[in-house]
């Protein structure tokens, strides 16, 4: 009896790590995107872009400021599989944080992915003061530093911690 009931008890510990082991897996397919995640741009960006490591379908594409305004894009959904989903914002974007807000089923993997790559638009005024501090969104890291989030699929272990060594 006290087996039954210890089993009971494990299943939902169980149950949590089977869905934790499925969130581990969101934004997988994510490659790099201009403008990258974090990055300051010194003027609203033209054009926008997300590159895939697979082929997915992206099935939405969303830029939302800080405040919560959600800008209209030139983005539309496509029931093909996309390595690559350019968009353009419709409105210069004024000063502030943003964040491109995308979602996608993995076909081949049979799971959602998703992410959020969040980029400021710096104030004019700060541009000028500041301009060492300001990278451009198509501009590659400086010294050589490895990108954040190219080929590592797992965003938690991207922050403060990297693959092991030796395999």
């Amino acid at each position: 009896m006290k087996k039954t009931a210890r089993l009971w008890l494990t299943l939902p510990v169980i149950a949590w790590a089977l869905l934790a082991a499925a969130e581990a897996r969101a934004q997988c397919s994510f490659d790099t995107s201009t403008p990258a995640e974090g990055d300051v741009v010194a003027e609203s960006p033209k054009s926008m872009l997300i590159n895939f490591l697979l082929g997915i379908h992206l099935q939405n594409v969303r830029l939302v400021g800080d405040d919560g305004t959600v800008w209209p894009l030139d983005w539309t959904p496509t029931e093909e599989d996309v390595f690559k989903a350019e968009f353009h914002v419709m409105k210069p974007l004024p000063p502030g944080k943003y964040q491109i807000e995308w979602s996608a089923y993995v076909r081949q993997h049979y799971h959602p992915d998703g992410g959020v790559i969040p980029f400021t638009v710096a104030a004019r005024e700060s541009t000028s003061v500041g301009a060492a501090d300001v990278t451009s969104a198509a501009a590659p890291p400086a010294g050589g530093a490895p990108r954040g989030v190219s080929g590592w699929p797992y965003r938690a272990l991207r922050e403060g911690f990297a693959p092991p060594t030796g395999r």
